[in-house]
C-alpha cells in the first residue's frame, strides 16, 4: 500500500489555498511554460477542476519555489498532473516534487494513470530518467497543438501506470524520503 508522502529529504508539499493564488500566478508567469490569463481571470477560476495543488518548498530555506497539482481526476480512472518549479532550482527539487504529486496521485485515488501534459518529448526534466524513465509512456503526440513565445509547440501526453509506479515508485520514494 501506498503512504501520501508530502515531503523528502529536498522539498515539502504545502497545500495551497485561494489566499496562495497570487503566488501560484507569479511562480507560473516566471516560469514561462505556458500562456497565462490576466491575474484576475486566474484567480476567478483557481482550483475549479482541481483535486490536490500544492506550493513547493525547499526545505533548507523554506522558501516557495514551485507549484504542482492534480486535477481532472475521472471515473475512469486517470488524473492529469502539472509540477512548475522555478527555472533556478536543480533538477533534484523538480524530480523530488513530480515523484511526491505522482505518489500522492496514486496513494489517495484508486486511479490507473497519471497524465502528464508538456511540449517535451520525455519527462526528464521531471527526474524520471536512467531506469525511472521506463515508468513514463508515451501515449500521444499533437502536432502544433499549443501556441505560446510566438510560436507552435507539439503537445505530448505522458503517462505513468500505477503497475509501473507500484514497483518503480516505491523504489524512486525510498531514496528521496
Amino acid at each position: 500500500m501506498l503512504f501520501p508522502h508530502v515531503e523528502s529529504k529536498r522539498v515539502l508539499l504545502r497545500p495551497a489555498t485561494a489566499e496562495d493564488g497570487p503566488k501560484v500566478y507569479e511562480i507560473l508567469f516566471q516560469s514561462g511554460r505556458s500562456t497565462l490569463p490576466t491575474l484576475e481571470v486566474f484567480l476567478q477560476n483557481f482550483s475549479r477542476g482541481v483535486a490536490a495543488q500544492f506550493l513547493v518548498q525547499r526545505r533548507d530555506s523554506d522558501h516557495v519555489v514551485g507549484f504542482s497539482s492534480l486535477s481532472e481526476l475521472t471515473p475512469a480512472g486517470h488524473v492529469q498532473a502539472a509540477v512548475h518549479t522555478d527555472a533556478e532550482q536543480s533538477e533534484g527539487i523538480s524530480a523530488d516534487a513530480a515523484a511526491l504529486t505522482v505518489n500522492f496521485a496514486f496513494a489517495m485515488w484508486r486511479i490507473r494513470k497519471v497524465y502528464f501534459q508538456t511540449h517535451e518529448a520525455d519527462l526528464t526534466g521531471l527526474g524520471f530518467t536512467g531506469e525511472y524513465a521506463s515508468a513514463v509512456r508515451q501515449e500521444a503526440v499533437l502536432p502544433d497543438h499549443l501556441y505560446f513565445q510566438g510560436k507552435l509547440w507539439d503537445m505530448y501526453v505522458h503517462a505513468i501506470y500505477r503497475e509501473e509506479w507500484d514497483v518503480q515508485g516505491t523504489e524512486l520514494l525510498k531514496g528521496i524520503v
